[in-house]
């Protein structure tokens, strides 16, 4: 025993106040042997070691459910009553104490993992799942460039985590119960070298309207957003081959034949063999050579249509569009002459068609300013579909803002959500969308006059050849799509359901009867009907002006 000295330490919170009857713990350096003892009534904790060894000292706060290392020392330091080694807690007792308190009575905790492979090495935006035990996973996580990743959960739950292995499956790597959450993090190491992980994907470069870039020699630049290294591919049938690792990002950057580069798009492979990824370019391409500094095709050029009613031509100018588009952006303007074209294209041939979609489109847009629904529902207004596929961060937000969880990241919100929805749970407002082949889309409402759920977005997809399953967002980013996929579902919902003008009838004498016929279709209801009504006599009134009456 006389080898052994004694070592003097006191605990202060953030506070600077010291901490008494505070469990604390002493060890060596990767023993598993403790000295479990509490701070006496002046915060000071002290035990004896043998001399020039490397000591741990933890605590464990107050409603924490394990010891944290909180002080590293050589034995041989000196401390004394006067001079203890001082140990400092990064918050005051008062905010160990609330931790739980501050939740509603249902609760969240957040349990923290670090995902390392076989080696220890840090797998960084590497993919994770977890689940309630025996329940469904949720989405897809991504680790930290540290390898951490956060689940959370009610407390006191029994929680899955499952990670990724090189057959592309993924694995149960820890099971247990959630308690009240950690802070330091869990280790999971994964039973593979990073190495395993390569990945595989093919790139499909397409331009704004979804058709297939198929430049001779194009030039992508590639460049590895963790290494800095770039390289140049070059491909002639728009594809190409990737190989890299799992969590590896990348900036993909196509240039055109007159060696301008087009704007630069992010890329991450999330798999070992990935679906194709399309990356689509605001670039309007025709199939095969194009001239030489001068790759854009005139998306302004109508084609010839005319009204079955009254036999005049269809084609508008910009003038007009922009006479009652002085809200919407000049490329949506601009795309909006096409509109003509997509008419045809679906046989849709009136005066009265063209100024009604203008109309219905104006209040599905909020004055052709968003191409996508802005959510503000809440449980009661809906039921419940059978599984939960994608909710809104938009109403997740404005319920979560009322439980003191505004830090917390919407991926976060939407697991939590998802373990822990009941029936009778009415605390925040959510919107229900998807299909489970797609778990992860959000299918709310997007285009020229706003296609939504899943089941719509599949009829449209078969219908046009459009891509907007896998790429929902098409329709808020590519006008051209917006407006051909708003065309398509004019078509798709007249199915002769909304009243034809008969030969006495032109568009002046169009009745608020059949605006109101149009927008249930269109709508579902009739949200915004006046709006929709003044809307389609501004219209009418301008087109007549400018064009003349549909006889």
């Amino acid at each position: 025993m006389s080898n052994l000295v004694c070592i003097t330490t006191k605990f202060y919170d953030k506070s600077g106040r010291y901490v008494i009857n505070l469990e604390v713990q002493s060890r060596y350096k990767n023993s598993s042997k403790t000295n479990k003892q509490k701070t006496n009534d002046q915060g000071v904790f002290v035990f004896q070691a043998s001399p020039n060894r490397t000591i741990e000292i933890l605590a464990r706060p107050p409603k924490q459910k394990d010891f944290t290392v909180f002080k590293t020392i050589n034995s041989s330091t000196f401390s004394s009553l006067t001079h203890p080694v001082r140990v400092q807690l990064p918050k005051t007792i008062d905010e160990y104490r609330r931790v739980s308190q501050s939740m509603p009575a249902k609760g969240i905790v957040s349990t923290v993992f670090k995902i390392t492979d076989s080696n220890g090495k840090v797998m960084k935006n590497f993919p994770i799942q977890s689940r309630p035990k025996g329940k469904g996973n949720s989405p897809d996580k991504y680790t930290s460039e540290n390898g951490i990743v956060e689940v959370l959960s009610s407390p006191n739950r029994d929680i899955e985590v499952v990670v990724l292995t090189s057959n592309d499956e993924f694995q149960l790597k820890f099971s247990d119960n959630s308690g009240n959450g950690t802070e330091q993090p869990i280790t999971i190491k994964l039973d593979e070298s990073y190495e395993k992980f390569k990945s595989i994907t093919t790139i499909k470069i397409l331009d704004r309207d979804g058709s297939d870039y198929v430049i001779e020699k194009t030039n992508v630049e590639v460049l590895n957003l963790n290494t800095k290294e770039k390289n140049i591919h070059s491909t002639s049938d728009g594809k190409i081959r990737m190989t890299s690792m799992v969590g590896e990002s990348y900036q993909l950057t196509v240039y055109k034949p007159d060696g301008k580069p087009l704007k630069s798009q992010s890329y991450m492979a999330t798999r070992i063999k990935n679906k194709p990824v399309e990356l689509y370019l605001d670039v309007d391409i025709t199939k095969g050579n194009t001239k030489q500094d001068d790759p854009e095709i005139n998306k302004e050029i109508q084609e010839n249509i005319t009204c079955k009613t009254c036999g005049k031509s269809l084609q508008i100018d910009i003038n007009f569009i922009k006479s009652i588009t002085s809200k919407a952006k000049s490329d949506f303007q601009h795309a909006l002459l096409k509109l003509p074209n997509f008419m045809k294209k679906y046989d849709v041939n009136t005066c009265r068609d063209l100024i009604n979609i203008l109309a219905q489109a104006e209040a599905e847009t909020q004055d052709f300013t968003k191409l996508k629904e802005v959510l503000n529902y809440t449980k009661k207004t809906f039921k419940k579909p059978e599984n939960i596929y994608s909710i809104s961060p938009t109403t997740i937000n404005l319920g979560f803002e009322r439980r003191g969880m505004s830090k917390y990241s919407y991926q976060q919100k939407l697991d939590y959500i998802w373990n822990n929805l009941t029936d009778n749970d009415t605390a925040y407002g959510i919107h229900l969308y998807g299909n489970e082949k797609y778990p992860n889309r959000d299918y709310r409402g997007r285009g020229l006059l706003h296609l939504t759920h899943f089941s719509e977005y599949e009829e449209c997809s078969k219908a046009t050849g459009l891509d907007i399953v896998n790429s929902p967002d098409l329709l808020e980013k590519n006008y051209y799509v917006a407006i051909e996929t708003g065309v398509w579902f004019w078509r798709n919902k007249k199915n002769g359901s909304i009243p034809i003008l008969t030969s006495k009838e032109n568009v002046k004498v169009d009745s608020d009867a059949i605006t109101t016929s149009i927008t249930r279709l269109v709508n579902g209801g009739i949200m915004k009907l006046d709006q929709r009504k003044l809307s389609k006599k501004l219209i009418a009134k301008k087109f007549i002006s400018q064009y003349g009456e549909c006889k």
